[in-house]
């Protein structure tokens, strides 16, 4: 059975592919299910527990992409997000959503993840970048459920630090 690195990988697959294209990316991801789903290697063939977490993965992304998104452009040192390279936008993407809806995964399993991920696929300076961004995330006292509540914490904590 595939695991979740692989699935992780496949859920960047889907939301770059939907970037490029610029579309939800639950438009995109039957597409590439049905993909894999043809394919004879079992590595690459995708099975329920493995689809049922990237479906819940891409449809977290989806939901909350414009906060995600915004945490990104805010964290990055309000970098344009067209800026950032289009695999480590996924990449953060991925992880943010991760982070706040998915507890039952560590903190430190998603920000390795996905750095091991941007080594793979990025560029050279993807690992540090992506890790740069997601520890302000994974050093937060307790996990947020949501991108909002996540945007809320982080813009209190600026708002102390600017203050004293």
């Amino acid at each position: 059975m595939p695991s979740r690195r692989k699935t992780r990988e496949f859920v960047l697959q889907v939301l770059f592919a939907a970037d490029a294209r610029n579309e939800d990316p639950t438009e995109t991801l039957p597409f590439l299910e049905s993909h894999f789903d043809s394919n004879q290697d079992e590595d690459l063939n995708m099975h329920r527990v493995i689809r049922d977490f990237a479906r819940d993965l891409v449809g977290v992304v989806s939901v909350d992409y414009k906060v995600i998104d915004k945490l990104i452009s805010h964290l990055s040192h309000n970098w344009k997000l067209t800026r950032i390279s289009r695999v480590d936008r996924n990449i953060l993407r991925m992880a943010i959503a991760e982070f706040t809806h998915f507890h039952d995964v560590p903190g430190k399993v998603i920000l390795n993840e996905a750095i091991e991920i941007g080594k793979k696929y990025g560029a050279e300076n993807s690992a540090s970048f992506i890790n740069g961004i997601l520890d302000r995330i994974h050093v937060l006292e307790r996990r947020p459920s949501s991108a909002s509540e996540l945007w809320e914490l982080l813009d209190r904590l600026d708002e102390s630090d600017s203050k004293g």
